[in-house]
């Protein structure tokens, strides 16, 4: 056995312990990521799989990432075997240029291979993800990636910003972050030509047909609970937000712990705008109130109406959701809210 399958084996032992020492009921959703899962053969997935599948309930969203350079019939049906109900391509760009770039090893005709071969085996609910704000990537480039998500016919597109991180390619080659100007002018475009192309914007960043919102996704964002298991696993229960460790050695000799943090109410009240409000729904006063046993308008109430004024929110009613130029000024909104004068709870 090679030395890294010996690594594996080790960590796929203690990522099974985990899963059977947290989990104490059924769960609704289950999402295999945060990495290259199909990277593992076969007989490395399947106990995995066979043991998740034991707590998702009937009917339950359950995906997993999939790399297209390593994903492949075999793989495939293993996943639906086993209950896997919506797979997550991490597609990236069909530009070559832009994938040599990303160190990524597939091409155009593996993307749509892989994606109809999928679609013939049974898989109806599958997400792409983009990138955009590439080096040298420009409106005419994310024109034409975007012709080519959409020409897969796929039910949900994941768009995402780069954001350069130190010890990656990018990181280490010193790029510099796309203009904000540049990546605003990115963002409407792809906004504009996927609602277009019949997607709804139901996230900051995620699109959907009707009724193909990922339900995994919105239990981050509605701020619900969380079990996290594996190596630099995040999770939320019972108050408490808490990262796995990212040490392979500590995983895998059972340290799975890398720190938790019990939520303060400043912290919750933070989490909750940062979270609904990257919603295309927004929240309700009702959700705020159940959460902070405070009225919205007494809080919030002069804010609020500040910002409608400024076309950053829409308020009507009891419902509170940001405008398109809010969404594009996010983090501002939520500034705005947590500094005002009244704000503390």
């Amino acid at each position: 056995m090679l030395f890294h399958e010996q690594k594996a084996t080790l960590y796929l032992q203690q990522l099974l312990l985990e899963i059977k020492q947290k989990v104490k009921s059924p769960v609704e959703t289950i999402f295999i990521g945060g990495g290259t899962p199909t990277a593992l053969t076969i007989v490395q997935l399947e106990p995995l799989l066979a043991l998740l599948q034991s707590f998702i309930v009937p009917n339950g969203e359950f995906t997993i990432e999939c790399n297209v350079e390593n994903t492949d019939e075999e793989k495939l049906r293993l996943f639906q075997r086993y209950g896997v109900n919506r797979l997550s391509f991490g597609v990236q760009s069909f530009d070559e240029t832009l994938l040599k770039a990303m160190n990524r090893n597939h091409h155009q005709q593996d993307i749509f291979r892989i994606i109809q071969l999928a679609k013939d085996i049974g898989f109806k609910n599958i997400n792409v993800d983009f990138i955009y704000d590439l080096p040298e990537q420009s409106p005419a480039m994310i024109q034409q990636d975007l012709n080519a998500f959409i020409a897969l016919d796929v039910d949900h597109i994941a768009t995402y910003a780069l954001t350069i991180h130190p010890h990656t390619v990018f990181g280490i080659q010193k790029v510099k972050p796309a203009p904000e100007e540049m990546s605003r002018q990115h963002y409407e475009l792809i906004l504009n030509q996927l609602r277009v192309a019949g997607y709804e914007r139901y996230e900051v960043s995620n699109f959907a047909r009707q009724g193909k919102q990922s339900l995994h996704n919105q239990t981050y964002w509605n701020n619900e609970q969380y079990y996290g298991c594996g190596l630099g696993a995040s999770g939320y229960e019972a108050g408490v937000r808490y990262v796995n460790t990212k040490n392979l050695t500590k995983y895998s000799k059972g340290e799975w712990l890398g720190e938790q943090e019990v939520l303060s109410t400043q912290d919750r009240l933070t989490d909750f705008f940062m979270l609904k409000l990257r919603m295309q729904k927004g929240f309700s006063t009702h959700e705020f109130e159940r959460e902070f046993g405070h009225a919205y308008a007494e809080k919030f109430g002069a804010i609020t109406q500040d910002l409608t004024n400024r076309l950053l929110v829409n308020h009507h009613g009891e419902h509170v959701s940001l405008t398109d130029e809010g969404f594009l000024l996010l983090d501002y909104v939520v500034l705005k809210l947590l500094t005002h004068p009244s704000s503390p709870i």
